[in-house]
């Protein structure tokens, strides 16, 4: 282990500065994973636990996930996570402790994490992982404090489309500019789905180039590309059509549903934010195509939508996000009230911005 931490920014490392670093075996004991790129979040783990010896792994990498079933009937708790890092390592110098969803750990539990901070076991890396974490409390703060911090922000269209390009090439297949583009359209820029695809339509080519062609028919619209389909039915002011959108969403997700549709939202307003301030001073094609992570047909569709759209009305839609966030954090009404309310207000702009309480 290295007795110097290497000097990281403010909002954490990157994923390639922690390859980097576990590559020439510089590990921390302490490290906090956060970001919804879950795909390199688990590359990430892979390459830490690769710095054990595979015939040790068995006896040395053990995996938390607070809250959940631990085989016995009960639900895994932090204590079962200290515990094991508590433990020596078995025919190994280090052990690797894994602790999912700690944003999930109960507050009488708080005191016994808190500990483990100030005296982390020398021979121990223990990695805290959440999609985010909420600063305001205690853990969390301790936690960013005290740990190595690794970000996993989703990507945005180009670094999504560099990536793709990285992986066919790599899996000896090609893929069209244009097919390409429509794959990130429809898709998103989620890794896990990416590949997902791509080992699809790798296959279905045969060898051949991947064409748009193939994308359009074997690829299915992601929750990211119904929520541009959302914004586009809010400024047109379709209110069935916005209503019917946000219902799919929430019935195709899970409990968590209401806020990941909040991100893609707050992602898609804030780029929208960016592409109407280049509009409105002359900007170019290509500057306002990377500002918005959007190419050819797409950024020229965003730059129809756009022109018609009031920056103040874009403004005000990344206010009322941010206050469902907070109010669907804090319990005020149900997440699926609150999202249609919202959606409801956004649809009427001159509509007071109270919200629900």
């Amino acid at each position: 282990m290295s007795s110097k931490r290497p000097k990281k920014k403010l909002d954490g490392l990157t994923y390639e500065a922690f390859r980097r670093q576990i590559k020439e075996r510089r590990v921390d004991p302490l490290y906090i994973f956060l970001g919804d790129e879950a795909y390199l979040q688990e590359r990430a783990l892979r390459s830490l636990c690769e710095t054990i010896d595979e015939a040790g792994r068995i006896f040395n990498v053990g995996v938390f996930t607070i809250g959940a079933d631990s085989g016995s009937g009960s639900k895994t708790t932090a204590m079962q996570a200290i515990d094991a890092a508590n433990q020596l390592p078995m025919m190994s110098m280090r052990r690797i402790v894994v602790v999912r969803e700690f944003d999930k750990i109960k507050e009488e539990e708080h005191e016994l994490v808190l500990d483990y901070l100030k005296r982390p076991s020398p021979t121990t890396t223990v990695v805290f992982q959440a999609v985010s974490a909420d600063q305001r409390r205690k853990i969390t703060t301790a936690l960013m404090k005290a740990c190595t911090v690794v970000v996993f922000d989703s990507l945005k269209d180009d670094e999504a489309r560099r990536w793709a390009e990285g992986y066919t090439k790599l899996r000896k297949c090609r893929i069209e500019p244009r097919a390409l583009d429509r794959l990130i359209a429809l898709a998103g820029t989620g890794l896990s789905r990416l590949v997902n695809e791509l080992e699809k339509l790798e296959a279905h080519a045969g060898g051949e180039a991947i064409t748009e062609a193939a994308v359009v028919e074997l690829v299915p619209r992601s929750r990211e590309h119904t929520s541009w389909e959302l914004w586009d039915a809010i400024i047109r002011r379709d209110n069935k059509r916005a209503m019917r959108l946000i219902k799919r969403l929430l019935d195709d997700g899970d409990t968590g549903a209401p806020l990941m549709i909040l991100g893609a939202l707050a992602g898609l307003f804030r780029r929208m934010l960016a592409g109407k301030e280049l509009l409105d001073r002359g900007a170019s094609f290509d500057e306002f195509s990377r500002a918005i992570g959007q190419w050819r047909e797409g950024a020229t569709n965003w730059k129809k939508r756009l022109g018609g759209t009031p920056r103040a009305e874009i403004v005000r839609g990344l206010h009322r996000i941010a206050q469902v966030d907070n109010a669907i954090k804090n319990a005020e009404a149900t997440p699926r009230l609150q999202m249609e309310y919202l959606v409801a207000e956004l649809i009427l702009p001159s509509a007071p911005r109270t919200g629900l309480r």
